[in-house]
């Protein structure tokens, strides 16, 4: 980046608007300070009331757009006619305003007037041309000008499609390409400046193709999203209920302009909008702003809520239909998500019909267009994964279809396959990727040749890893990878990394034997989810059976290996992404030092399902808390009781970070742990931070941890936490059984009958939580709540 003009330390966004005010809280999550501004209404005696609304708006959204609510102190509101001169001093404009030409003309004209000669220009569009944008404007507006379109939500949805025009400064695209990638953490994807670019082109032909088909074939609302979700490797959303997320209102926007601008496009009646979606926009029923669209949530007299389906027939609510086919049936036996749209696609039922009348129709239109949309399919198939959450691109669909010439022909019987498809068979080999050792490469429709599929700078994959035989041991829960420069990566993959005793073997060996190969252990894995925790099924049929040896040996081994992670004697990084729940919460908790994906969700969660964490997580948030001895001696905590207070109160709600940065509010991260905020780059920092703290303790500046005695308050301390549960109960805020696991709760967290006078070691703890959670494994509700997590994924309030 230093090799530019350019430089991003301080963003102006104007509009104020869900896109605006959301865009400006994701920069204020990766440090950036922003200028939100916005109109001035008539008569206002807050000029910059509407900004102001859009930020206190972006506050309290739903998913949340900041990482923390700290995080808003960032966003400075304003307004365009008293704070317009202040973009002088900005390196970043991001116009965000209504999606009309001659409004955002207007704009820049006032913009061309203040903005320094390096400053930044673009706008969020979703669909106006860029080139349109810039006419009238002078030189170097032209060429600091780009489209920078952002999906919402936008702290959560990974596309940023960037679509220059011919005067962008050739240095502005890939500076900016980087900055979204390492800065903001997006996928960013390159796009030709045709209409919609390159996610909504495709995305929303699909979207239309099947509401359309949906409406001709006779097919309800929840059939859709049961058929085309999970199944087909897409969100549960699917089709109407992601229409419902992003808004009737955007989707007949979207859909409108493609009609208008594209009429050139073989298939431009398909952007021609059903009457039905018409007369729901109409009617307000805009989606999940409007609380109806294709689906609305009702209270229940009795508490609670139901979901209603909207019948396309007559346009009325009704119950929500529980859809079963055998097609799905059979997807879901898979596990792999290629496995389960084969299935899908192959079945001989109204769902496999649907989906290969669909997939049809999106693939094609999509190997049709590549050409005139984008550079490579691997930006077609970037945009589909990163703006939609699909779990296969286009081109990756078809590669899966080309691999299995039965379903391919299934799927596109009595169709021509495209040109494109056609050529990639005949002048490629046969698929649109091709793997050699683990590196990937994309058939370029420009030369008919292969080239490598572009990856951030130094990112590391686990799939190159495993081709280049860099596994050092495997034993079918967790491996021990070399990841080069002396660090080893200790990964797990089980079901949703559940912790069994291959896990707990494998930390065993990667600290024991470890040191003798490598100079510092990074714990990652490749999966969305770092851990669900300990294996409860295993936990419930122990306790069932009366294995009480069994479950006491397998908690104690896992404290063990955490305490093995904690006292290592070379440094040990945790790279945490999704959910770190209970155990895995755990892990991560003992290790040396964490680099956390942003986007991480971290608790200690057990309560929820009758008992305590008993992998040492009692014991560390205590030690977080400040319940050891040195601090307790300097008096900095305010008394044993208070780390003891706090820890209950974290540890007895169950709470879940919504974010590493809240992770480490929470304590279950240390303040001197780092962030990530893309997963492409996720290992690569953590190897980076792994290799800082092995070159620190070669130079003598970083020891392996000393274990630690604590003070914890006793007896007396636990009948005041118990005096609260006992109130909670007397109110109905927990249940008879809630009550019984937060007393347990209590006695470990003071130390038992410890006497505030006299350290504890942390074995001492650990045998306290080893002690609450095996009794409370004896408790038949802790077993009912147990058996519904497993069978319902939700928690039982017995």
């Amino acid at each position: 980046m230093s090799t530019t003009p350019y430089r991003i330390r301080k963003v102006g966004v104007i509009g104020a608007g869900v896109m605006g005010a959301a865009i400006a809280a994701h920069l204020s999550n990766v440090g950036i300070p922003s200028l939100l501004l916005d109109i001035v209404p008539p008569d206002a005696k807050d000029r910059s009331i509407v900004a102001r609304t859009g930020l206190e708006k972006a506050l309290k959204a739903r998913p949340a757009a900041f990482y923390t609510k700290r995080g808003a102190q960032l966003v400075t509101v304003g307004n365009i006619e008293d704070d317009l001169q202040a973009l002088a001093e900005v390196d970043w404009v991001i116009e965000a305003v209504v999606e009309r030409l001659d409004i955002k003309h207007s704009l820049y004209e006032r913009l061309e007037k203040v903005l320094a000669p390096h400053t930044i220009i673009s706008s969020n569009t979703s669909g106006l041309p860029a080139h349109q944008l810039i006419e009238g404007r002078g030189p170097e507006f032209r060429r600091n000008f780009l489209i920078t379109h952002f999906f919402n939500p936008v702290r959560y949805m990974p596309l940023l499609e960037l679509v220059p025009t011919p005067d962008t400064d050739p240095a502005l695209l890939p500076f900016m390409r980087e900055f979204g990638t390492e800065v903001l953490g997006k996928g960013v994807v390159l796009c030709k400046d045709t209409p919609n670019f390159i996610a909504n082109r495709v995305g929303v032909y699909g979207f239309l193709s099947t509401i359309h088909r949906a409406l001709a074939e006779g097919y309800s609302v929840g059939e859709v999203d049961a058929i085309l979700g999970p199944s087909m490797g897409r969100p549960k959303s699917a089709v109407f209920r992601t229409a419902d997320l992003s808004g009737l209102d955007t989707l007949a926007h979207v859909a409108d302009n493609l009609y208008q601008n594209a009429p050139e496009d073989p298939w431009r009646e398909t952007f021609k909008l059903p009457e039905i979606i018409r007369q729901m926009v109409a009617q307000g029923k805009l989606g999940e702003k409007s609380g109806q669209g294709f689906y609305k949530r009702v209270k229940q007299p009795g508490g609670g809520s139901e979901i209603l389906e909207l019948d396309l027939k007559t346009l009325e609510y009704g119950p929500k239909q529980k859809v079963r086919l055998a097609s799905i049936g059979t997807a879901r036996n898979y596990d792999d998500p290629a496995q389960r749209v084969l299935a899908m696609l192959n079945g001989d039922d109204k769902g496999g019909k649907l989906a290969r009348e669909t997939t049809a129709d999106s693939l094609i239109y999509a190997a049709t267009l590549a050409v005139e949309i984008a550079d490579s399919v691997v930006a077609v198939d970037e945009a589909m994964r990163w703006g939609f959450n699909f779990d296969f691109g286009s081109f990756e669909v078809w590669d899966l279809l080309l691999k299995n010439p039965q379903v391919l022909e299934k799927t596109f019987e009595g169709r021509e396959l495209p040109e494109l498809v056609q050529r990639v068979r005949e002048k490629g080999q046969g698929t649109f990727y091709v793997e050699t050792n683990g590196v990937r490469q994309y058939f370029d429709f420009k030369d008919d040749t292969y080239k490598l599929v572009p990856v951030p700078a130094g990112s590391i994959t686990f799939t190159a890893l495993k081709a280049s035989d860099k596994v050092v041991r495997d034993n079918g829960s967790a491996a021990l990878i070399d990841l080069g420069d002396g660090v080893a990566c200790l990964e797990f993959h089980t079901k949703m990394n559940s912790i069994d005793e291959g896990i707990i073997e494998m930390i065993r060996y990667a600290v024991e034997e470890g040191p003798k190969q490598f100079r510092a252990l990074v714990v990652a894995n490749d999966a969305p989810d770092f851990s669900a925790g300990a294996n409860l099924f295993l936990v419930l049929m122990g306790a069932r059976q009366g294995e009480w040896d069994m479950i006491n040996n397998a908690v104690n081994g896992l404290q063990q290996a955490n305490q093995m992670l904690k006292y290592s004697s070379i440094p040990v990084v945790a790279a945490p992404t999704g959910r770190a729940l209970g155990g895995g919460c755990e892990i991560i908790m003992h290790c040396n030092h964490t680099r956390a994906l942003a986007e991480s969700y971290m608790g200690l969660v057990e309560v929820g399902v009758g008992v305590v964490p008993a992998g040492g997580g009692c014991k560390e948030l205590l030690l977080r808390h400040g319940a050891d001895l040195e601090r307790q001696k300097a008096g900095k905590t305010g008394g044993p009781f208070t780390p003891s207070r706090k820890a209950f109160e974290t540890i007895a709600m169950a709470t879940v970070s919504t974010s590493a940065v809240e992770a480490q509010e929470l304590r279950f991260l240390r303040k001197t742990d780092r962030l990530s905020v893309g997963r492409a780059v996720l290992l690569r920092d953590a190897k980076a931070d792994a290799l800082q703290l092995a070159e620190a303790q070669a130079a003598g500046k970083w020891q392996p941890a000393q274990p630690q005695l604590m003070i914890l308050p006793g007896s007396g301390a636990r009948l005041v936490l118990e005096q609260q549960v006992d109130n909670l109960l007397l109110t109905g805020k927990v249940s008879e059984h809630d009550a019984v696991v937060a007393r347990h709760l209590a006695r470990v967290l003071t130390g038992g009958n410890c006497s505030p006078l006299t350290p504890l070691t942390e074995q001492q703890v650990l045998d306290l939580e080893r002690e609450a959670f095996l009794s409370l494994c004896g408790m038949e509700k802790t077993q009912e709540r147990m058996q519904a997590i497993l069978m319902t994924g939700k928690p039982l309030r017995n």
